[in-house]
C-alpha cells in the first residue's frame, strides 16, 4: 500500500475529528505564545483520538504535531503577505512513485507563470517549457500572471513534467513537441471539410450520422476530439502527465461548444472520467474538488446519452456489456472521492458497487484463449465475452457481426472520399454552391457525349440533366469552348506528361481536351506527333512558362517557388498524419479496460477504510 496514501488516510480523519471538536492546534492550550508545542496537551490529544477514531499512536501523534505546524506557518505566510506582498505559493512535483513533493515559492501574484515554471524546472533539472502547471482543471499559459487565474497566499498547484525519465532525452523532446504538433496539426484540419480535402476529420454522433454544426463550434468540437484522443493514447500508455495536460487542453475547446450538444454525445462525459482517472494515476489530492464536479457531470451526460438505465444504448448497440467498464471507473472514482471526503460510509458503499461491477466484467482466462486461438485480437475478445456475458458462442457472433459492420463502415467512408475527390475533379456549378455529381456525369457519358463537354453542361445547369442535354444541343461549340478554358490542369499532373518528354504547353492542351486524363493527353500528343491545336484553351502562357521552369530548377537543385495549393495538400497530409500517430483504429478502444488498475486502487482504498 502506498505509505504516504495511508498517512492522508489518517490526516483527512483527523482533521475532520478537530473541526467536530473546534480544536485549534494554533492555540492554547495546544501552542504556547511564543509558538512552542504544549506536550503535555497533545499527548492528551492524541490518546483520546487514539481511542475514538483507531488509530495507533505514533500514527496519530506525528499527524497531530504535522497539522500544527501546517497552521503556524499559514500564519506566519499569512502575516508575511500582508508585510512584504509576497505569497506563499506552494507547488505539487509528483515523483517516480507518485509520493509528495512540494515546492515552496514565494512571489508576487503579479509574477507571470513562466517564472513559476522556472523555478519549478531549476529545482527539479529539467528545462522550464516541459513544465506544466495546473490548477482549478485548467493548464495556466505562461505569459498570463498568477493572480489572473484565481492563485492566493497559501495556494497548492500541481505541476506535471512531460517525460518519464531523465536519462530518455529523446522521448522528453518527443513527447514535449507531440503535444504542441497535436494542437496545431488539429486547429489546421478543424477548418477542412470533406468536400474541400482528402484530409478532414468527420464528426459524426453514436449513430454514425455526420452532424451538421456551425463552422466555429464544429472547429472547437474538431480540435477537443483530436486532442482527446491523443490523451487517450497517452492514458494507454500510462503517461499521465502528458494525457493530463492533453486532455485539460481539449476540455478548454469543448467549452466553446453548446452545453445541448454536448449532454447529446458522451465524448464529454468520457473526457471528465479521463481527467478524474489522470487525477489518481498522479495521486493529486489536491485536485479532488474538480474531480468530484468533473464526475457529476460525467453521470449525468452518461445517463442523457446512455439513458438513466442505459435503455438508449441497448437499442442502439444491442448490449451494455462494454459501457458498463465506463460506470465501474465512474463508481470507483467517486468511492475515492468520498474517501477523501472522509465520507467514509457512502464510500465503503460505492466500493463494494464498483467491485459488484469488476466481478460482473472479469473474462475468463480460458474463454480469452480459446476466442483468441481462432484469430480473434484480446480486444476483440474482451470486448466480445463482456457483450455476452461470458457466453463462448455468444461472444463469437458479436465479434463477427462487429466485424462485418466495421468493415461496411469503412467502405462506405471510403465510397464518400472518392466520391468527394471526384466532386472536387469536376469542379463547382455557376452557382459556387454545388459540386458537378459524378453519377449525373456518368449518366451523361453513357448517353454518348465526351467527359468533358457533360462536365461543363452540368456546371453551367447546376446539375439540372435536362437543360446540359439540351445546352449541348443547342450550344455545342459554346460548351467546346468553355470545356477548354475552365479546366485547370494541376502542376502534379503536369509534370507527369512533361516528364515522358512533351512540351509543356502542348501537354497541358492535351490535358485540358482530357480533363485532366494524363493516359488519354499522352495518347493524343503521341498520335498527333506531340503538336496539338490550341486555339480553344485559354492563354495561360505565363502559367506554363512557370511550369516549365520550375520543372528546370526542381532538376538543377536551384530554389523554387512553392504551388500554394499542392503546399497546402502536402501540409494537410502532414497535420493528417500527426494526429492518425498512434490512435487507435477501432472506434470503441476507449472502452477496452483490462481493469487491471482499477482493481488495484479499489483494493487499496478497501483495506484503507478497513485498516486505517
Amino acid at each position: 500500500m502506498n505509505s504516504d496514501l495511508k498517512i492522508e488516510g489518517i490526516r483527512i480523519q483527523i482533521r475532520e475529528k478537530l473541526n467536530e471538536d473546534n480544536v485549534k492546534l494554533w492555540l492554547p492550550p495546544y501552542c504556547a505564545e511564543d509558538g512552542g508545542t504544549c506536550e503535555e496537551e497533545m499527548q492528551t490529544l492524541m490518546k483520546n483520538y487514539c481511542s475514538s477514531l483507531g488509530i495507533a499512536a505514533d500514527c496519530c501523534l506525528a499527524v497531530l504535531r504535522e497539522l500544527q505546524q501546517h497552521s503556524l506557518d499559514r500564519l506566519h505566510e499569512r502575516d508575511y503577505f500582508k508585510e512584504t506582498g509576497l505569497a506563499t505559493i506552494r507547488i505539487r512535483v509528483p515523483d517516480k512513485s507518485h509520493n509528495r513533493r512540494i515546492i515552496s515559492l514565494k512571489t508576487k501574484l503579479s509574477a507571470m507563470v513562466q517564472e513559476v515554471q522556472q523555478t519549478v524546472a531549476s529545482q527539479i533539472g529539467v528545462e522550464f517549457d516541459r513544465i506544466k502547471l495546473i490548477w482549478s482543471g485548467k493548464v495556466l499559459m505562461m505569459n498570463t500572471e498568477l493572480a489572473t487565474h484565481g492563485i492566493q497566499n497559501g495556494t497548492q498547484i500541481m505541476a506535471v513534467v512531460l517525460h518519464s525519465n531523465p536519462k530518455e532525452i529523446k522521448a522528453v523532446e518527443s513527447r514535449h513537441r507531440e503535444m504542441e504538433a497535436t494542437l496545431a496539426a488539429a486547429k489546421l484540419l478543424a477548418g477542412r471539410s470533406n468536400d474541400n480535402s482528402d484530409y478532414y476529420l468527420q464528426v459524426t454522433d453514436q449513430s454514425g450520422k455526420t452532424l451538421n454544426l456551425p463552422p466555429e463550434e464544429r472547429q472547437a468540437l474538431v480540435i477537443a476530439m483530436s486532442l482527446h484522443e491523443k490523451g487517450k493514447v497517452a492514458l494507454k500508455k500510462e503517461d499521465y502527465a502528458l494525457a493530463l495536460v492533453l486532455l485539460l487542453e481539449a476540455d478548454k475547446e469543448f467549452s466553446h461548444c453548446q452545453s445541448q450538444l454536448l449532454q447529446s454525445v458522451d465524448n464529454y462525459a468520457v473526457l471528465n472520467l479521463d481527467i478524474a482517472w489522470c487525477y489518481l494515476c498522479l495521486r493529486s489530492v489536491t485536485h479532488i474538488p474538480d474531480a468530484e464536479q468533473r464526475l457529476r457531470k460525467c453521470e449525468q451526460n452518461f445517463h442523457q446519452s446512455y439513458g438513466p438505465n442505459l435503455e438508449r444504448l441497448l437499442a442502439l448497440k444491442g448490449t451494455t456489456g462494454n459501457e458498463a467498464a465506463l460506470f465501474m471507473r465512474l463508481h470507483l472514482l467517486q468511492a475515492i472521492v468520498l474517501f477523501h471526503q472522509n465520507k467514509r460510509q457512502e464510500a465503503s458503499k460505492l466500493l463494494a458497487r464498483a467491485d459488484s461491477e469488476l466481478s460482473s466484467l472479469k473474462v475468463d482466462d480460458h474463454s480469452l484463449s480459446t476466442l483468441i486461438e481462432l484469430g480473434y485480437t484480446a480486444a476483440e475478445a474482451r470486448f466480445g465475452l463482456r457483450a455476452a456475458h461470458g457466453d463462448l458462442s455468444t461472444a463469437e457472433v458479436y465479434i463477427a457481426k462487429q466485424r462485418a459492420d466495421r468493415a461496411e463502415s469503412k467502405n462506405k467512408e471510403k465510397a464518400e472520399r472518392q466520391l468527394n475527390r471526384e466532386r472536387r475533379q469536376l469542379g463547382r456549378c455557376i452557382d459556387g454552391v454545388q459540386w458537378v455529381e459524378p453519377k449525373l456525369h456518368r449518366s451523361l457519358i453513357s448517353m454518348g457525349y465526351s467527359s468533358e463537354v457533360a462536365r461543363v453542361a452540368l456546371q453551367e445547369s447546376n446539375n439540372n440533366v435536362s437543360l446540359s442535354i439540351q445546352l449541348i444541343q443547342d450550344q455545342p461549340n459554346l460548351l467546346n469552348v468553355a470545356s477548354t478554358s475552365k479546366f485547370r490542369v494541376e502542376r502534379d499532373i503536369l509534370q507527369q506528361v512533361v516528364a515522358v518528354g512533351f512540351d509543356p504547353r502542348m501537354a497541358k492542351i492535351a490535358l485540358q481536351h482530357h480533363c485532366g486524363d494524363v493516359q488519354k493527353a499522352v495518347e493524343e500528343l503521341v498520335t498527333r506527333g506531340g503538336i496539338i491545336d490550341g486555339e480553344h484553351c485559354s492563354d495561360d502562357s505565363d502559367d506554363l512558362e512557370d511550369h516549365a521552369h520550375a520543372d528546370v530548377k526542381e532538376k538543377t537543385g536551384a530554389g523554387m517557388q512553392p504551388d500554394t495549393k499542392q503546399e497546402d495538400r502536402e501540409k494537410e497530409r502532414l497535420a493528417y498524419e500527426r494526429l492518425a500517430e498512434g490512435m487507435p483504429t477501432e472506434e470503441d478502444d476507449h472502452l477496452d479496460l483490462t481493469l487491471e488498475l482499477e482493481e488495484t486502487f479499489l483494493r487499496e482504498y478497501q483495506t484503507l477504510l478497513i485498516n486505517p
